[in-house]
């Protein structure tokens, strides 16, 4: 007998993007921080949808949530990888409409089983998340500032752009492309973390975990502007180039910070 989450929909369509993670990771320089992390986060979401199924009382949401949070690191783990070229920009978008179509799933899901715990069965619904310290909506997809359709809440957030800004500027850095490799993952693994906590924090069901993800973040900024300046010491990256993507640091470790203290209100 097969199963519960074998029957899911969204569990089957998550396996083959697995398989894609695994195969475009196994052809990625290891040096990339985004390697390990776009793995962890393709497994945690197929795992999670999971133990969801077999779980009772509130650890099956919980384990949904897990998944959602995870659908959306991937989503920001591909964004990355495009900046990086690592993955061209129309099989990037490709692969982000997939993903945005298994979070719908997820978020569908949560809500049936929200309702009803009893059963395992699955619902459409579009999505959307909250942004600074509104109410959820998960009925529409919002619309970003340039008038076109985000498939992510998150890439309508000032402050998920001014990370994606930072990120391009770094990695389009010939003087960052030449850092030796210890260096080199050190300044990846923060601006890493910095992009994906902001996206899979947005995600969150209650304002405190929320929070964590955003302070996550936070830190991951200023980290990364200190590891920046001892890069600069040692004659490694100029000071102009530097002085530029510090002030884009800055502006996430403002935002974050402001977000941080409207949700714990």
């Amino acid at each position: 007998m097969p199963f519960n989450h074998e029957n899911l929909i969204v569990y089957q369509r998550t396996l083959p993007f697995n398989v894609k993670v695994g195969v475009w990771t196994g052809q990625w320089d290891s040096r990339h921080a985004l390697c390990d992390q776009l793995s962890r986060a393709a497994a945690s979401m197929l795992e999670n949808i999971a133990l969801a199924s077999a779980a009772y009382s509130t650890m099956k949401l919980r384990g949904l949530d897990y998944a959602i949070g995870s659908s959306l690191e991937c989503a920001a783990c591909l964004d990355l990888a495009g900046i990086k070229q690592l993955l061209d920009m129309k099989s990037t978008h490709t692969e982000k409409q997939e993903l945005s179509q298994i979070l719908r799933m997820l978020v569908g899901l949560r809500k049936c089983w929200a309702q009803s715990r009893l059963s395992v069965r699955e619902d459409s619904a579009e999505y959307s998340t909250q942004g600074e310290g509104g109410d959820k909506d998960h009925d529409k997809v919002r619309d970003n500032d340039d008038g076109e359709n985000a498939l992510f809440h998150h890439e309508t957030l000032d402050v998920y752009k001014v990370g994606i800004e930072a990120a391009m500027a770094i990695y389009s850095s010939d003087a960052v492309s030449r850092l030796p490799n210890s260096i080199f993952r050190r300044l990846d693994q923060l601006l890493t973390s910095m992009v994906l906590n902001i996206a899979e924090g947005n995600g969150r069901f209650s304002g405190s975990d929320q929070a964590r993800f955003l302070e996550t973040s936070h830190e991951s900024a200023i980290k990364l502007a200190a590891r920046l300046d001892l890069c600069v010491i040692q004659n490694l990256l100029p000071l102009d180039d530097v002085a530029g993507w510090k002030a884009l640091l800055e502006r996430v470790s403002v935002m974050t910070s402001s977000m941080i203290l409207g949700l714990l209100r």
